[in-house]
């Protein structure tokens, strides 16, 4: 018996080096990479193995019982690498779900174990005769057959899956596959150069350098899997129907944390905390997946559903007081929400689109999505599809609400507001469509549809009954560079003067912070456009910037008139109307609902009202039907 066990050493080195590259790059995470290091360590041993078997030093029956042990563990390691492929093409979630179908896969690799074990009695697959020397039986073709069955099966599943990797990634797998058919077709007819071992290691080598990278799919910070992880693993469930729930939680003054700790500090503690809140789920769900989405957001993915309180009670508690690591004490603000799926939503775009503004969309701590369901689904997952299907089509409604003049006791003006209305969830209000569309880069597109709407109303039927028309603009249309361009081209093509327009802003637009919004108000204001600050009084004024800009009217929100109505500060408010009157500033107090207000106001010398004591705002018809009526002469 003369074996060349060069190529078999290699193999060993290869493998050891693999898997010491492993456990430096935590390749422990995730079913792909788990089925990948056991199957390294089955071609480890199988090598290690296979060298043993060949060596003359041993008598006959030990070289039988470790090449018995060689090929149960080459098989073992076939097996492993069939699994291991049916996960790369999502196969390995159906057979989970089909519980029948892993003893089935199992029967060949059972069937041979029985063999090997006959085969000590009968000899027919192999046997060692006294020299000693290596034979092979009649029946040594079946081992080979069950692994190429393995082979072929797990070629066809990574084939039909390969809309989940690159096509370098599958054509990377693919070739593993023919390659380590091929050794094993030559091994099979020539048994003295033992090369089925190193060509195995070449092609984990392969798999290595461009499948398996955990370090792209795992989060540096937290140690947990990350958006690419999580992104994979959701389009995957998503196509096979699964039913999941995820509890998103993001942590709103995460920076801070930073700001009073070193970033090392910092980012163990985070790791600590994770792993903490991991541990806590995990108890309540084996099932449960922690992923890190990046920004301070966490994804807790889990299938059965009955856990969804446990773990929602569990995770808000654990956020709900400060958490210790290493002498640190920090208290996260945490928002968090329980998505179902694919009842919420039903696909993994809309998934991830809202996965990171969730918690933009709500003031509490907790978004609850049951206002928002409706039979035809979650329209918080459609806003992508709603609202750039409205774009497109320029779909979006303008309702107006009349503003109301106390000195000349008239409406003389109106807010334009934006409505979108969708057959399937009905009218969609702007509370839920403008944090959305700012946050997913869509609110200029928005807001040249308002614009023009609003100038082409008013030009057409507003021109002749009121003095001016209100239109907001939201801070992202101010860093627009072509917004002043854009706008004074509308009132060119519509034959509108400026001072028909009144632009309405935020008090905190971060009109000093950002030079392009600057250029945009100044521009619009020399060319003789009005500016209101909306909301004036609830965030920061810059006195100077206000009297800068051709402000004509400060708007006081609701808040500061349920305030003003119930308290006693006359004198303080005439005050400030005094301010900045002289500066022919107006002052506007927005939510009336109460004619007493209405007195109030009038008797502290306020200039104009609107509010629901008026009129909601309402849609062009009904709008114009109401100020014609409203604004009739006497």
């Amino acid at each position: 018996m003369d074996f060349n066990l060069y190529f078999d050493i290699a193999a060993i080195v290869i493998f050891i080096v693999l898997i010491f590259a492993a456990v430096l790059k935590r390749q422990l995470i995730g079913l792909s990479n788990k089925l990948f290091i056991v199957s390294i360590a089955l071609a480890l041993a199988t090598a290690v193995f296979d060298i043993l078997a060949s060596l003359p030093m041993f008598d006959v029956a030990t070289l039988f019982a470790l090449n018995t042990v060689f090929m149960l563990v080459r098989s073992a390691m076939t097996v492993s690498v069939f699994f291991y492929a049916t996960n790369l093409g999502r196969a390995l979630v159906y057979m989970k779900r089909h519980g029948w179908l892993f003893p089935l896969v199992m029967t060949p690799f059972f069937v041979l174990v029985i063999m090997f074990v006959v085969n000590a009695f009968t000899k027919q697959i192999f046997d060692y005769l006294p020299g000693p020397e290596y034979r092979r039986g009649g029946l040594i073709w079946i081992p080979y057959f069950v692994g190429y069955l393995y082979a072929f099966s797990g070629l066809v599943f990574v084939v039909l899956g390969r809309k989940y990797h690159s096509a370098s990634q599958t054509i990377a797998v693919i070739s593993v596959f023919i390659l380590q058919i091929a050794a094993s077709v030559f091994q099979l007819f020539s048994n003295a150069v033992l090369i089925e071992m190193f060509v195995a290691a070449i092609t984990f080598f392969m798999l290595s350098l461009f499948l398996e990278s955990p370090e792209n799919f795992v989060d540096a910070k937290t140690k947990d899997r990350n958006y690419t992880s999580f992104e994979s693993n959701m389009k995957q469930k998503f196509d096979f129907r699964d039913n999941f729930s995820i509890l998103l939680v993001h942590a709103m003054n995460s920076s801070a944390l930073y700001n009073l700790y070193q970033p090392k500090k910092a980012i163990g503690f985070i790791r600590a905390c994770n792993a903490m809140l991991r541990g806590k789920i995990m108890a309540i769900e084996k099932s449960c997946v922690v992923y890190y989405l990046g920004d301070a957001t966490f994804a807790c993915c889990y299938d059965k559903k009955a856990s969804d309180q446990a773990i929602f009670d569990t995770v808000r508690q654990t956020f709900s007081s400060p958490m210790m690591n290493n002498g640190i004490s920090f208290q996260f603000i945490a928002k968090l929400c329980l998505v179902h799926c694919p009842e919420d939503c039903k696909d993994v775009d809309s998934l991830l689109a809202f996965s990171t503004l969730f918690y933009e969309l709500t003031d509490s701590d907790v978004l609850d999505l049951e206002p928002y369901r409706s039979s035809s689904g979650n329209v918080l997952f459609e806003l992508d599809h709603l609202l750039e299907k409205a774009i497109r089509e320029e779909s979006f409604s303008l309702y107006y609400q009349p503003i109301y003049s106390i000195k000349q006791k008239r409406f003389t003006c109106a807010e334009a507001l934006l409505r979108l209305h969708d057959s399937t969830f009905g009218l969609l209000m702007p509370g839920l469509i403008i944090p959305y569309a700012e946050k997913r880069g869509k609110m200029v597109a928005i807001g040249r549809i308002v614009l023009k709407r609003a100038f082409a109303f008013y030009a057409k039927e507003l021109k002749e009954t009121l003095d001016y028309l209100e239109v907001n603009l939201s801070p992202l249309q101010l860093q627009d560079p072509y917004l002043s361009q854009d706008i004074l081209a509308l009132a060119s093509q519509f034959d509108i003067e400026p001072s028909d327009i009144v632009f309405e802003i935020t008090e905190s637009s971060s009109i000093g912070e950002n030079p392009v919004v600057g250029e945009n108000l100044d521009s619009l204001s020399n060319a003789g456009f009005r500016i209101a600050i909306d909301d004036f009084g609830t965030g920061y004024s810059n006195f100077a910037r206000i009297i800068h800009l051709n402000v004509c009217t400060l708007k006081f929100d609701k808040s500061m008139t349920d305030a003003f109505d119930v308290g006693d500060q006359d004198d303080l408010y005439r005050g400030l109307f005094s301010l900045f009157r002289g500066r022919g500033i107006k002052m506007l107090f927005e939510g009336v609902e109460r004619q007493e207000t209405v007195d109030k106001l009038s008797k502290a010398e306020a200039d104009e009202v609107q509010g629901f004591y008026f009129s909601k705002p309402i849609p062009e018809v009904e709008f114009l039907n109401f100020i014609r009526t409203k604004n009739k002469p006497e």
